[in-house]
């Protein structure tokens, strides 16, 4: 069985990189990575979205896949960017949970930097505005109001 270890061991070491990345591709179950984001305007309110395609209650936070090769970051930016027309700055990770079907969440905290007048992309998101900690207690559904919490107190 050494023997086979061995062998095993030197075959994947002059394998090279591209073909270990393929062969842990294939061996190992993959994942989606998503990214939540509560984003906030400098006097502490709350961006909350009305998602068109979302099944219940409809408002939520901004949220989106991260691509590949992308950062959480950028992909927090990017995705606040595209539905509100908004820029956030240096956004912190308050957390990463499971999510279904083999989805991880990163949960992350961030200020709007320059205009805070957010504009609805009218595809994704058919309403954008910057609301209370306390409506958005409201508002939002529970994951997103958790998250809300956990932000504030983080």
């Amino acid at each position: 069985m050494e023997l086979a270890h061995r062998l095993a061991a030197a075959v994947w070491l002059r394998s090279g990189d591209r073909l270990q990345r393929w062969v842990l591709r294939w061996r190992n179950d993959t994942f989606l990575v998503g990214v939540t984001g509560v984003v906030r305007d400098p006097e502490g309110r709350v961006l909350v979205l009305r998602h068109r395609y979302w099944n219940g209650n409809p408002y939520g936070l901004p949220s989106g896949h991260v691509h590949r090769g992308e950062s959480w970051e950028a992909a927090l930016v990017r995705e606040v960017r595209e539905e509100t027309g908004l820029d956030v700055g240096r956004p912190r990770v308050i957390g990463a949970e499971p999510g279904p079907a083999g989805r991880v969440e990163v949960l992350a905290a961030g200020t709007v930097e320059g205009g805070s007048v957010p504009r609805a992309d009218g595809t994704e998101v058919t309403e954008a505005r910057f609301v209370s900690v306390e409506e958005a207690s409201t508002l939002l559904r529970r994951a997103h109001r958790e998250m809300v919490a956990r932000a504030v107190t983080s």
